[in-house]
Formats: C-alpha cells, structure tokens, sequence
C-alpha cells in the first residue's frame, strides 16, 4: 500500500477510534494488519519533521493502546506532541493514556494537564468534558476519591448540555469511585445506567467493561448469581474478539470467581495468567481492578500455602487455548 493511501487509511479509521465507537473493533483489526506499514509511515514523517506525522499519531493511538501497542505508542507520541498544530491536544490525551496504562501516573498528569490548557482555550466542550474525565482517572489512582468526584461531576455538569454520547465516561468515573469507596449500591446504579445508555446508543465495548464492572460489584455484594452472569456475557465477548486491552480482565475475573467458588488451584492459575498478560503488555490493571487483583494473590498466597509457587508457574505457563478453556469452565 502507497504512503497517500494508507493516510487515506488512517484518516477514514479516525472517526470510528474515536470513544471506542460502535464499529471500532472492525476498523482496529484493518489497522491491525497494516501494524509494519503505519509504523514505518509514522516513524518516517516525525524523522523528516512532516506536518502530518502529529495528525497520524493523535488518530492512532487508540489502535496502539487496543491492540497491545504501547511501548511503541509512547515512543511515537513523546515524539509527536513536541510538533505543535491542531491535533496536538489529541495526541496529548494519546500520551496521557498510554502512560497511564503503564503506570506511569506522573507522566500520564502532566500530558493531561498540558491538555486540559489547551482545551480550555481553544476547545470544544466535549474535549473539555473528556480532559477533566482524564484528570479524574489521576485521581482514582492516587485514591484521592474526593478529587474524582470532583472532576466527574464537573464533566457531567457539561456533558448534560451535549450529546448522551458525552455522558459516558463521567458516569463511569462516579461509579468507579463509588465501587472504591465501597458504595456498592450506588456504584452499581451508576454502572448501570452507563450499561444501559452505552447498549442504546451502541457501543459494544463500554457495555462488556460495565458488565465487568458489574461482576465484582455484585460479587461483593453477595449476589453470586448476578456476577457469574454478568461475568459470562463480559468474558465470552472479550475472549471471542481476543480485545488485547482486555483480554487480562477476562482472565482475573474467572479466577476472583473461582476463589469465591473456593476452587483455588484453578483461580490460581488463572490470576496468574492475568498477571502474566498485564505484564507482557506493558500495562497495569485499572486502580479499581488492581485492589482485586492484590487481594486475590494475597488470599491465594494464604490458602494454598506451599502449592502457591507451583501453581502461580502452571498459570504463567498457560497457552490461549488452555486459558481460554479453563475460564469458561
């Protein structure tokens, strides 16, 4: 494929990257098999400081961070946000969240902030609402729960004037700081609406996330048969699109179920897949997701006592099939 066509390529995917929106899976597996291509046509354009390299980098990163790309993600936009030009604010938000994903809150903050400026000088709302949604997620790691209030409600308070589409991600940040705090009944409701409103308007991948989220609320809750059906639609669609962001999630949530189910060998094997997975990416589980994976070493340490060590190598040793089979068991 010509240089001129595969920016033709990138510029038709933009619109369907963008807040994971409905038909993103398709337009990530074409890119997916374009991955030498665009990143040579990427790394060629930020060498010969091309005007383009900045546009091409603020649409892909999505595709990088879904498809298991980050190291090489971050590399390309540290590069791309010293070009200064209208899609700088984007690839800031591509940088923060890449960075974020690794665990790298500090620098994942200071893109968000430098985003934030730039947004609200010369942005639309909806940029505005994403930015202080970005900046709440910061909180949510560092466990400042009032600070993701805060800068959800904020969001939320703009976004009722937009699209439902805007309301998305600041009813998901409230809930997962309501989940953290431990307001279960409130976390659920709020997961639920974000449920309901994401399946309306069609976005397949916030409905999965929210069924994930689902499961360890009502697991928590004590409603078992609630989080093995919530965990049976959320795993079955994530395993089936093989979706690298988060494949991991499918992993640890069969193992928390299974250590509920007191089958501790099998959730062992499985926690330590996820864990293996989140590894080998690069990435960290989300902070929310990160108190249940701690906890579930920390009980397997516990209950399997001497077997812990052998068990934890059989599950980093687990091939896709043999993953695959025991989470749907």
């Amino acid at each position: 494929m010509q240089d001129e066509d595969l920016i033709a390529l990138v510029r038709e995917a933009r619109p369907h990257l963008e807040g994971s929106a409905p038909d993103s899976e398709s337009w990530l597996s074409r890119l997916e098999e374009r991955h030498d291509e665009l990143h040579r046509l990427v790394e060629e354009r930020l060498a010969a400081g091309r005007p383009e390299a900045l546009e091409l980098a603020a649409a892909l990163w999505p595709y990088w961070w879904q498809r298991g790309h980050m190291g090489e993600a971050r590399v390309l936009l540290e590069r791309a946000v010293a070009v200064e030009g209208p899609d700088r604010a984007r690839a800031l938000r591509g940088l923060g969240t890449i960075a974020f994903r690794q665990g790298d809150v500090d620098a994942a903050e200071r893109a968000f902030v430098d985003r934030l400026g730039l947004v609200e000088r010369e942005g639309t709302e909806l940029e505005l609402v994403e930015a202080l949604t970005d900046l709440s997620r910061i909180a949510l790691r560092r466990g400042d729960f009032a600070g993701v209030r805060t800068y959800a409600e904020r969001a939320y308070e703009i976004a009722v004037r937009l699209e439902e589409d805007a309301l998305r991600m600041p009813l998901h940040m409230r809930a997962a700081a309501a989940r953290m705090e431990g307001r279960l009944e409130e976390a659920r409701a709020l997961y639920l609406e974000n449920r309901e409103l994401s399946e309306r308007l069609g976005y397949e991948l916030m409905v999965v996330a929210e069924d994930h989220n689902l499961f360890h609320v009502a697991l928590r809750s004590g409603d078992r048969e609630e989080a093995e059906r919530r965990f049976r639609a959320s795993s079955e669609w994530i395993l089936a699109s093989n979706n690298a962001y988060m494949v991991p999630y499918a992993y640890l949530d069969a193992g928390v179920l299974a250590l509920h189910d007191g089958d501790l060998e099998r959730a062992g094997r499985l926690v330590a897949c996820a864990d293996r997975i989140f590894e080998e990416s690069g990435s960290i589980p989300d902070p929310d997701d990160a108190v249940e994976l701690e906890q579930a070493v920390a009980r397997l340490r516990r209950e399997l006592g001497e077997r812990f060590d052998t068990v934890w190598a059989e599950g980093r040793k687990l091939g896709d099939d043999e993953a695959q089979a025991l989470a749907r068991t």
